[in-house]
């Protein structure tokens, strides 16, 4: 009889707390709780509280993971416009180092060694910046500009392998690639639109929502070299935030109204999940479907700024051994 290593190729592991990113399968026995756990398809997902930001603001930057998250710029205005730079350690945020300028509805991408950040709002007029800055932990370098000068854009992948796509103003259709060092121009969006949220890999990336409000609800899908349509979210919204793949996304927030929902997509079609704890537009998100996170944004009384973090996971089926 195949036992469990057999099938898996590891033996149950022992631990004091539960995995933060179990994979389908997965058996534990928590001493803790003295409970054998697994994780199984249909187990629920929801959102807990983190720790908060130390800075109240909205339209911010955000890249990383749920345990190495990246905060950075946003507003915490009306109407000044930041700098700072934090660091999630999967509980509670430090400061990083500053932008080298405020700006605010940028573009985002990478991890919190290798954050990006490109186009977004400055002061002054034009208002619309082309400018990218590199992360590496501990301070921002510049990098090469974009093509066309942007804010309110989406973006995905990593700092040697970006994307960046739509933005205002005009809710432009304009694609570009990043390699590190200078940005070409991609595929075009098939409709023009700001405000939206964006996940996955630079040849495999997806937009999500935004403005103008009809197309709100739409979804496009990247190949590296084209978009074609994707499926339709059962909330229209733009000023959203995103996480995940193209074949495993998470959209979640949003706004007009302000809203907490969530959900999921599987390469096909969008699926509500579990509700944020908070209604919230121009919040940034990093991580995974299954571990993500939210920071920062516009509460729904359209006029506080947010602190708050909010974790999303998998909270996994339980078997409680026989007399413990």
């Amino acid at each position: 009889m195949a036992t469990y290593k057999d099938i898996k190729g590891t033996s149950i592991q022992v631990v004091s707390s539960d995995p933060t990113n179990p994979v389908l399968g997965q058996i534990w026995y928590n001493t803790t709780s003295q409970t054998l756990k697994a994780f199984k398809v249909g187990s629920t997902a929801s959102w807990a509280t983190g720790g908060n930001l130390t800075t109240a603001r909205k339209q911010l930057g955000g890249c990383g993971t749920q345990t190495a998250g990246l905060a950075f710029g946003g507003s915490f205005g009306p109407p000044g416009m930041s700098n700072a730079t934090e660091e999630y350690n999967g509980s509670s945020w430090t400061a990083g180092g500053n932008l080298p300028a405020v700006k605010l509805q940028m573009g985002s991408a990478g991890t919190q060694t290798a954050g990006l950040s490109f186009g977004g709002r400055v002061p002054g007029s034009p208002d619309v910046t082309s400018t990218t800055e590199e992360y590496n932990g501990s301070a921002w370098t510049g990098g090469g500009a974009m093509n066309t000068a942007r804010q309110a854009l989406g973006g995905c992948g990593i700092q040697t392998a970006a994307l960046g796509f739509g933005g205002t103003p005009g809710n432009v259709t304009a694609t570009e690639e990043y390699n590190g060092s200078s940005w070409t121009n991609g595929g075009a969006l098939n409709t023009g639109k700001g405000y939206l949220a964006g996940a996955g890999t630079q040849t495999a990336g997806l937009s999500i929502g935004g403005n103008p409000t009809p197309a709100g609800d739409t979804s496009e899908e990247y190949n590296g070299s084209s978009w074609t349509n994707g499926g339709t979210l059962n909330t229209k919204r733009n000023s959203l935030a995103g996480a995940g793949t193209q074949t495993a996304a998470l959209a979640f927030g949003g706004q007009p109204p302000q809203t907490a929902a969530t959900e999921e997509y599987n390469g096909t079609a969008w699926t509500s999940v579990s509700n944020m704890n908070l209604a919230k537009s121009d919040n940034a998100g990093d991580g995974s479907q299954t571990v993500a996170l939210t920071f920062g944004g516009l509460s729904s009384d359209n006029q506080t700024n947010l602190v708050a973090t909010e974790e999303y996971g998998i909270n996994p089926a339980t078997v409680t051994l026989s007399g413990s």
